[in-house]
């Protein structure tokens, strides 16, 4: 009889979202640094705890300001981008996933800086990708910004 064994590295990241997710919405995430809940995320759960009047919302992703600034205005937000940035060679879904993730930064993080990132809620990314799936698509997932890029574009 074969024993089959989960490695440990598996076992981690299960263990991670398992433990971690406190709104009932996170789905698995690759990472670790993508493997968190809205709710221990101090910047995203300010959002729903500025409710008026307050209320007793389990995640941020079916509140409707989440609907209103992250989901629905993507396709000007997406403009503003390209005027400023040029286009993305990217599907339109891919577009608006990757305008939708710069939206909920903003909103959650006010500006934070061209080369700065920051992991975003596995719940917010799922919800978001749900809005703007691609059947068959690989995700990307969380890339930290390449230093050494960047440190050449200064010197």
């Amino acid at each position: 009889m074969l024993n089959v064994l989960p490695t440990a590295s598996s076992l981690y990241q299960s263990n991670i979202l398992l433990n971690r997710c406190s709104c009932g919405h996170c789905e698995p995430m690759p990472t670790a640094a993508e493997s968190m809940c809205c709710r221990e995320v101090d910047a995203y759960w300010a959002l729903v705890q500025q409710l008026l009047p307050p209320r007793d919302v389990p995640c941020l992703t079916p509140y409707p300001p989440f609907t209103l600034a992250v989901v629905g205005p993507l396709q000007v937000a997406y403009l503003a981008f390209r005027q400023e940035h040029g286009p993305l060679q990217a599907s339109r879904a891919e577009q608006f996933r990757y305008t939708a993730y710069r939206q909920i930064v903003r909103w959650a993080n006010g500006i934070i800086g061209r080369e700065i990132r920051k992991a975003i809620p596995a719940c917010v990314v799922a919800a978001i990708r749900r809005q703007y799936s691609e059947e068959g698509h690989a995700y990307q997932g969380f890339q930290c910004p390449n230093l050494s890029e960047s440190e050449n574009k200064h010197t």
